[in-house]
C-alpha cells in the first residue's frame, strides 16, 4: 500500500498560519470580551463608591483594549510555540 501523498512545503506553511492566525484572533477576542467584563464591573463599582456617575470609555481605554492586547499576543506567541513543537513531532 503507497503512502498517502504529501502537500507541498508551502501548503503546510499556509495551513500552519492560518491556524495561528485563527487561534490568536479567538483568544484576542476572547480577551476583549473579559476585559470589558472587568472594565464595566470595576468602573460601576467606581462609582458606587465613589458616588458619581464613571465615564464607561474608561472601560475601553483602559481595561478592555489592553487586556485584549495582551492576551492576544500571548496567544500568538503560544499558537506559535505549540505549532512549532506539532511540526517537529510530525516530521520525527
Amino acid at each position: 500500500m503507497t503512502p498517502p501523498p504529501q502537500p507541498a512545503p508551502l501548503a503546510r506553511l499556509l495551513v500552519s498560519a492560518v491556524r495561528v492566525l485563527f487561534t490568536t484572533l479567538i483568544f484576542t477576542g476572547a480577551g476583549m470580551g473579559v476585559g470589558l467584563f472587568v472594565g464595566i464591573f470595576g468602573m460601576i463599582t467606581y462609582g458606587l463608591a465613589a458616588g458619581v456617575q464613571p465615564d464607561m470609555r474608561n472601560a475601553y481605554r483602559h481595561f478592555a483594549i489592553p487586556m485584549a492586547v495582551t492576551i492576544g499576543c500571548l496567544a500568538f506567541v503560544g499558537a506559535l510555540v505549540l505549532e512549532i513543537r506539532a511540526r517537529r513531532n510530525r516530521r520525527a
